[in-house]
């Protein structure tokens, strides 16, 4: 058996490399919908707010500054896909939504990146998966007790 320190390395190793191939499959799968990655993915977070959030709620959950998001904002509400206002309860803050388009996208993007986990896991038992995911979340809280965020 290897050692505890070895799997440690291997496992730290694989994290990165096996996050940006998932993220590049992923990509790859919403082109048949024409929407870039940045676009679905800020489409997709909104879609997991409820649909509806402070542009700031949604910045912090994309884990890019607001004035980054700005731009992306801008193309978003240009295509149709979401809305801009002043929130009626303080106008220092901006509220965004979706449109009826933009949740019908959302929903395209969600199907596409279910079947992509469906394919990619497929192979993987529950218990398996379960464990996995059970060791990830103890990694991220470990990070967290370390001050460090997500992603």
């Amino acid at each position: 058996m290897k050692s505890r320190a070895h799997l440690e390395a291997v496992l730290a190793g694989r994290m990165l490399p096996i996050a940006r191939r998932w993220r590049a499959l992923a990509d790859r799968a919403l082109d048949d919908l024409d929407v870039s990655s940045s676009l679905a993915w800020t489409l997709i977070q909104l879609g997991r707010l409820s649909g509806e959030a402070r542009q700031t709620d949604l910045a912090r959950a994309l884990e890019i500054s607001d004035p980054s998001l700005v731009r992306i904002l801008d193309q978003l509400a240009k295509d149709g896909l979401l809305t801009r206002a002043v929130d009626a309860g303080d106008r220092r803050v901006r509220r965004v939504a979706l449109t009826k388009a933009g949740g019908a996208l959302v929903r395209s993007v969600e199907d596409v990146l279910a079947a992509l986990r469906g394919q990619l896991l497929d192979n993987v038992a529950d218990d398996e998966l379960a464990a996995a995911v059970s060791v990830l979340e103890r990694i991220g809280d470990a990070m967290a007790a370390k001050g460090t965020t997500d992603g």
